[in-house]
């Protein structure tokens, strides 16, 4: 009778982790979370319907190409971060960039008394946001408040004559021609003191959206600070 031999079995190999894939959704998401944008905010900046990024977030809708574009111009990023996988190596920065804004173009933006010209707009992923502004502001009541974002912020003075209040410094005048640099986590607004309108150059180190973000919220609590106006009426006596 034969005799069986047993053979010890070789413990099965673990199977590698599979890292994973690209994934729209969780890329919206992420970068969402990341500049704690609401899916409202970049429905805003972007173009595309807040449904529509939802179904995007949850994995039920994919993108056509052109709203992509929307996309990634819209938040200021590559396409390739849009689909990078979560666990993947970092994207190399694009070399070789460049844009054109000719005259009168940009992205337009007009709030109460000042109004802002966003720049190279359609270059998605830069690290600074330039734009140029004009300031009717003549006093701190008729500005938007003291407004506050990440990142550091300069502002040349085109014309006119700029009286830039911030949080933690008094008041200081900067004349046609002068700049000033300051980080703007610090509150800080613009008044136009000159005899001319206030124009400026801003260069800031922040994206668009988060800047409009800012801005929003910043209005949002003016608003709510403000009580709403009350006038006497008079009644007939009886």
């Amino acid at each position: 009778m034969k005799r069986s031999i047993s053979r010890p079995v070789s413990p099965a190999k673990p199977a590698a982790a599979a890292s994973e894939g690209p994934n729209l959704g969780s890329s919206l998401r992420r970068i969402r979370l990341q500049r704690k944008l609401s899916l409202a905010e970049i429905s805003a900046v972007t173009g595309i319907s807040k449904s529509t990024l939802s179904r995007v977030e949850n994995g039920k809708l994919s993108l056509t190409y052109d709203k992509l574009l929307q996309l990634s111009t819209g938040l200021s990023v590559d396409l390739a971060e849009l689909f990078a996988p979560a666990d993947g190596p970092p994207i190399p920065a694009p070399m070789a960039r460049r844009t054109v804004t000719p005259p009168g173009g940009g992205r337009f933006l007009t709030v109460s008394l000042q109004s802002y010209t966003y720049l190279c707009t359609e270059l998605a992923n830069k690290k600074m946001t330039p734009m140029t502004g004009e300031i009717h502001s003549r006093s701190m009541a008729e500005t938007n408040g003291l407004m506050k974002h990440d990142g550091e912020e300069f502002t040349y003075v085109l014309e006119g004559q700029m009286e830039l209040h911030t949080e933690f410094y008094e008041p200081v005048t900067v004349d046609e021609g002068g700049s000033v640099y300051f980080d703007s986590t610090m509150g800080h607004a613009y008044v136009s003191t000159g005899k001319k309108p206030l124009k400026v150059l801003c260069v800031c180190s922040t994206p668009e959206p988060a800047l409009s973000k800012a801005l929003a919220d910043r209005l949002e609590a003016r608003a709510r600070a403000t009580p709403p106006a009350t006038g006497r009426v008079r009644g007939s006596r009886r």
